[in-house]
């Protein structure tokens, strides 16, 4: 598969972000910091607050700014009410000071309206902002303190930082949904490299393997026509010979088409089975190999995907016979328990050997893999000069 997974096109998700969060860690601290300093000097410098009132209205008006991500409401409540006992608390100076909000209260209210709306309550914003007007329009009306410019610009100031909040929330979606999109896109690019290689694979097998099949086919169909005279042993064998090949090429219909996934039935007929193992004997037997079979009754429950794991196994190890042993005398012997079941291709030393052949093929490591998704055991090996495979899947 050409296309890397997502964790590898992108990295690891958590650490980038820790960056990220440390930084906003940090901004936020300063933000609430700046607040509490500039506050106080705004009470005792501008209000006849007291250095320790001024302490801790400062401190209760920045608090609420490490609330606001976690909790949004609270923060707002906490926010509006320490604000409100500021302007109650705090009297200006002089009537130029703007009273009922103070500069260092529409700042802090002003920044907790953007982190509210940072955190895409919207709505929630809205509802405050009109609360807090609606209470600085109250506050206004006090005799010798009303300052309706002080209502108007904390309102404007506190919308502004709501709008600002929201648009960042606007661009922290969009942002998270990019990069959605983009792991989606890789996940898509992956499987259009898998779909690719599949059809590829398929086009091969197609152009080679099953044009091959075919002209064996005809070959040993027309044999008799083409050749008179021939023995009758000749003829069944290349009938043989045919019926063996057909079967081959319906078998590589099926996984043409399964390889393409053209939502056709991936088989023609149904799947190989334990029933069909003395029929792949006997073919064996007609091949010059004899072959013995001991299939106990116990088997003919066994789930189709273990049956067909079976049946693959018992079909290689003798094809491998045939092909490097041929004439060895070879045992096929299938054992079930209660907890698994097993199969086990055992040949004796062949009559008459054959040290050119290449036996380096990939069927065994198809059968091992095979073996292994289904969580059993593969072994090859070679008692007293022989081969011996054997499977062993759970059940």
């Amino acid at each position: 598969m050409s296309g890397a997974p997502p964790s590898r096109l992108y990295g690891p998700e958590r650490p980038q972000r820790e960056p990220a969060v440390t930084l906003r860690g940090f901004g936020l601290g300063v933000i609430v910091f700046g607040v509490f300093v500039l506050g106080t000097l705004d009470l005792v410098e501008h209000y006849n607050t007291g250095p320790l009132s001024a302490y801790a209205l400062s401190a209760a008006r920045a608090a609420p700014l490490l609330l606001c991500r976690r909790l949004p409401i609270e923060a707002w409540v906490i926010e509006l009410s320490v604000v409100l006992a500021t302007a109650i608390v705090a009297a200006p100076v002089t009537p130029d000071e703007p009273w009922p909000w103070a500069a260092s209260s529409v700042g802090a209210v002003a920044l907790v309206a953007g982190l509210v709306a940072a955190r895409g309550a919207r709505q929630l914003s809205i509802v405050m902002l009109a609360v807090m007007t609606t209470l600085g329009l109250l506050l206004a009306l006090w005799p010798g303190r009303g300052d309706w410019t002080s209502v108007l610009t904390a309102t404007v100031v506190c919308a502004i930082g709501a709008i600002l909040g929201d648009f960042v929330n606007g661009r922290q979606r969009m942002v998270v949904e990019l990069e959605e999109e983009r792991q989606v896109s890789a996940t898509e690019r992956e499987l259009r490299s898998v779909v690719e290689e599949r059809a590829r694979i398929a086009r091969e097998l197609h152009d080679v393997v099953a044009h091959h099949m075919s002209m064996i086919t005809v070959q040993a169909e027309t044999a008799r026509y083409r050749h008179q005279g021939l023995p009758d042993a000749a003829v069944a064998e290349f009938t043989e010979i045919a019926s063996v090949a057909r079967r081959s090429l319906s078998e590589l219909r099926g996984l043409l088409s399964a390889l393409r996934d053209d939502g056709a039935d991936p088989s023609r007929t149904p799947q190989p089975t334990l029933a069909d193992l003395p029929s792949l004997v006997a073919r064996i037997n007609t091949a010059g190999t004899p072959v013995t079979l001991d299939l106990p009754p116990n088997t003919t429950d066994l789930p189709p995907v273990v049956q067909l794991a079976l049946y693959r196994t018992a079909q290689e190890a003798l094809s491998n016979v045939v092909r490097h042993a041929g004439g060895a005398p070879t045992r096929v012997e299938v054992t079930r328990t209660d907890d698994k079941v097993s199969i086990e291709v055992t040949n004796e030393p062949p009559p008459d050997p054959r040290p050119g052949r290449d036996s380096a093929g990939q069927g065994l490591v198809g059968l091992r893999e095979r073996t292994v998704l289904l969580g059993g055991r593969f072994e090859v090996d070679q008692p007293d000069g022989g081969w011996r495979v054997r499977a062993e899947l759970p059940l």
